[in-house]
């Protein structure tokens, strides 16, 4: 896989794009577990993704009556949590400037 490319499936990652979308419209040439490694490789998920381990977490949190285990499960949620408001961060600037642009 060249540089570019990935570079490309991060991005789109961080944008929010679901892994599956990112192989299937635009990088359909590798294999899906490809992006999949990639993506994850540098330490980004797709919004849905990190929806889904949050849902998977907080389901497991009501199931733990361990002390020491629902302090590693919360921890780990927040960590899903900050990195969802940090893409949310992001993608506002972003947004913004591009109001910017467009408005003069």
């Amino acid at each position: 896989m060249n540089k570019r490319d990935s570079e490309e499936m991060i991005r789109l990652a961080k944008e929010g794009k679901e892994i599956s979308k990112i192989w299937s419209e635009d990088f359909n040439e590798y294999d899906y577990w490809e992006v999949y490694t990639e993506v994850y490789g540098a330490g980004e998920r797709s919004s849905l993704g990190v929806k889904r381990m949050i849902t998977s977490r907080l389901n497991k949190l009501a199931g733990t009556n361990n002390q020491e285990d629902r302090e590693e499960l919360i921890e780990e949620i927040n960590e899903l949590i900050w990195h969802l408001y940090s893409r949310y961060k992001e993608s506002q600037q972003k947004l913004d400037e591009i109001r910017a642009i467009i408005n003069n």
